[in-house]
């Protein structure tokens, strides 16, 4: 196609190296005359079009009304609007004194923008047409106004064409999980910018490098936002080999460099392409080695290579990070005023992780023999023992109502239970959260499950105990490699099966994904619309919606509701129910290396050190009794004969109803008391038959006050009871009148 643009714009356009489907445009430009200068007959002609009310036909100027009229006038276009169309056109010809095969791209978008004529009709689609087939103008995405990029498709290529290639599309739409119902607005003008970019409809012609460039020039735009959601169709049809994943926005993190040494940055830059961590931990090292390179141009500029760094700028980097504040590293690219934690102190998990990170660059740098360091990095920079103390696991779980109640929902969520805005299928998110309360996975692995990761148990199993499982009581989950362990086969409830295999009824077939963890290419269990599931579904769909079902808040008594949290929660109660898994098999069960990482998870609960204490409380309530055998079998209990003593520390209380007995906090000269030294008392300590019991004593508020060590309390109760008659008959009075100067000694707090 022959073009009014310079050679250098067709230079900057992309070269798409994939053989192009045949097309064939509608309008063939061979067959007209395109001289970009107007002859004498014709400049005659447009100065009269410049004169009010002059009625333009197609013999006055023919070389200038036939082609716009060829693509104006045809049978399936609005007739009026293209009438208005040309007529405008030839005027602007008129006005310009040139035809419209020499304007360039600048002079299409000025006469599209600035004219407030096309401000409220329909012309604009059609303006664009004639630009695009006569002129080679791609600029779409430079008018300002509205531009129907999905009429202007259908102009060009044809009606037919382009509701034929978006078909194909919806149809692959739907075999990956989109509902046509949400798609269907939105494909056509998509379709169309690459279309129109690209110079043909045909689905087979869109490859990465067009959608790409499409993305670019379309940066901002709704078109832009969604090119990802195209490129999910075209690998649905087999039409590229992979999912093509798209950003439609500029990485904000790693591009302060205007504050920041160049040599700093370049080392940066080197340590991200030689190391061999995850794209995702690599990635967040590279941004806090940025941040940190903020620090050294501010407070040691001198520091411009890991070479300069020295024993004391290592205790200054310890100790500035114990004072840092959040948004005190900030870069250029990142405006921390949005961020409503914004100057609050970091908590020490951070501080470890800026600890960590220059530890690992620095000892990378060393290992890799790039420089000979003045320091050492893992003694220099280890983390200081008054942040460390603050380090541990708290896995943090879920109340115990509140985690049977989750447990309850997820079998028990129906369709109606989803809100209006949410476009997951139920049986997608019943089959997650089955999995999530049941199998203590993390949410990574939950997402990272394969299909046909679940398998029944078809035969009895019997352990090392003898002990038998019914077959269909348990199914076997495969979960992938994860954070702490290799790829295992684990028992859980036989429900995960059930709505897994449902959910898998309804899952739809797309393509195998990459697993960025094992660099396989898999197919997923949990993926909608050609692409995996995040793992943030949990936390930010699946929790509220198990919250909502069960009736009870986002969170609880230790915070917000979390994935993890669920985890926790689900180990603990295999840990601590009776006759629970014991701390190996729960360590393989959750999939740990060390039995360290499990014991986190079987720690006391709040509950079970409630039921402690009551049980150590109720003992400290106990008293010693001695019951004397020869009295009951010689029969002499009836008769009155003392027969129980209670063992009161110096002295035996030989009254069988001590422990309600109200003097029983001044015992001393009572009738009933048996002193120690005495014979009766020896006799009692030395008799071969005496069996030694224990009794609860039930302690009233008074006599606990007074344990406690309040004598004024003791001094009340004591005057409370000094005219109550004690078990001999005499009250505290006449016992203090009658037993003599020890005895009123002792009982001068009722004086």
């Amino acid at each position: 196609m022959v073009t009014g643009f310079s050679e250098d714009r067709k230079v900057a356009e992309p070269q798409f190296s994939r053989a192009q489907p045949e097309y064939k445009s509608c309008i063939d430009l061979d067959e007209y005359d395109r001289r970009p200068a107007l002859s004498a007959d014709e400049l005659t002609v447009v100065r009269r079009w410049r004169e009010d009310n002059v009625f333009i036909t197609k013999r006055q100027a023919p070389r200038l009304h036939k082609p716009l009229a060829d693509i104006l006038y045809r049978g399936d276009l609005d007739r009026a609007n293209g009438q208005r169309a040309l007529k405008y056109l030839l005027l602007q010809v008129a006005q310009r004194e040139s035809p419209y095969w020499g304007w360039d791209e600048d002079l299409w978008v000025e006469i599209i923008n600035s004219s407030p004529v096309l401000k409220h009709t329909g012309m604009v689609p059609q303006l664009i047409a004639v630009a695009y087939l006569l002129c080679g103008f791609r600029s779409l995405y430079k008018i300002g106004r509205n531009v129907a990029t999905a009429v202007v498709a259908r102009m060009v290529f044809g009606a037919e064409s382009v509701d034929a290639e978006c078909e194909r599309l919806y149809s692959a739409f739907t075999r990956v999980g989109f509902v046509c119902q949400t798609v269907r607005p939105i494909v056509p003008s998509v379709f169309a910018a690459v279309a129109l970019q690209g110079e043909n409809p045909k689905l087979e012609s869109f490859d990465k490098e067009l959608l790409e460039y499409t993305r670019d020039c379309y940066a901002g735009q709704h078109i832009a936002k969604r090119i990802g959601m195209l490129a999910n169709g075209l690998a649905a049809m087999g039409l590229t080999p992979k999912i093509i994943h798209f950003r439609a926005y500029q990485p904000r993190h790693g591009t302060e460099s205007d504050n920041i040494d160049p040599e700093w940055m370049t080392w940066c830059r080197r340590w991200l392409e030689t190391t061999t961590l995850r794209e995702g931990s690599r990635r967040a090292i590279y941004n806090t080695l940025t941040r940190v390179g903020i620090w050294l141009s501010r407070e040691h500029p001198e520091v411009t290579s890991p070479e300069h760094w020295t024993v004391s700028i290592c205790a200054d980097y310890l100790a500035t990070v114990d004072r840092l504040r959040i948004g005190d590293w900030a870069g250029s690219t990142f405006d921390y005023r949005l961020i409503p934690t914004v100057g609050q102190p970091l908590q020490a998990p951070t501080k470890v992780a800026y600890y960590q990170v220059m530890r690992r660059f620095l000892s990378d740098v060393q290992s890799w023999e790039w420089a000979r360091l003045r320091c050492n990095p893992r003694y220099h920079l280890s983390t200081p023992k008054n942040i460390a103390k603050y380090l541990g696991v708290n896995p943090r779980t879920i109340d115990d109502a509140a985690w049977l109640k989750l447990t309850w929902a997820s079998l028990n969520i129906e369709p109606n239970d989803l809100s209006p805005e949410c476009f997951y299928p139920f049986a997608l998110l019943q089959a997650i959260a089955v999995v999530w309360t049941h199998a203590g996975l993390r949410s990574n692995e939950i997402a990272r499950l394969r299909v046909g990761c679940t398998r029944e148990q078809s035969e009895d199993v019997v352990d090392q105990s003898g002990n038998v499982v019914p077959a269909g009581q348990v199914c076997w989950l495969d979960v992938p490699e994860g954070k702490t362990s290799a790829a295992y086969t684990k028992p859980v409830s036989h429900a995960v099966h059930k709505y897994v295999a449902a959910w898998l009824k309804k899952r739809a077939s797309p393509r195998k994904h990459l697993d960025r963890r094992t660099g396989e290419y898999v197919h997923f269990l949990f993926q909608l619309r050609n692409r995996p599931i995040a793992k943030e579904v949990l936390n930010q769909t699946v929790i509220p919606l198990l919250c909502k079902k069960a009736g009870i808040p986002l969170e609880d008594s230790k915070g917000r509701i979390t994935s993890h949290r669920g985890r926790a929660s689900a180990v603990s109660m295999l840990a601590s129910v009776p006759q629970g898994m014991t701390i190996f098999d729960l360590a393989k069960w959750c999939g740990h290396t060390s039995v360290q990482s499990t014991m986190s998870y079987v720690r006391s609960k709040p509950t079970q050190l409630a039921g402690a204490f009551a049980k150590a409380d109720q003992a400290a309530r106990m008293i010693q009794i001695v019951i004397d055998q020869d009295v009951i079998a010689a029969g002499a209990t009836k008769d009155g004969a003392p027969w129980k003593y209670y063992d009161l520390g110096d002295s035996y209380c030989s009254n069988a109803f001590w422990s309600t007995c109200p003097h029983r906090m001044a015992c001393a000269r009572c009738y009933f008391n048996i002193p120690k030294p005495g014979a009766k008392g020896v006799v009692l300590a030395a008799q071969q038959a005496a069996n030694r019991l224990l009794e609860e004593v039930w302690l009233s508020p008074e006599e606990r006050d007074a344990v406690s060590g309040d004598v004024e309390a003791l001094d009340g109760m004591l005057n409370k009871l000094r005219d109550k008659p004690t078990p001999d008959g005499r009250t505290p009075a006449e016992i203090s009148a009658t037993s003599g100067p020890l005895a009123s000694s002792l009982s001068a707090g009722s004086e």
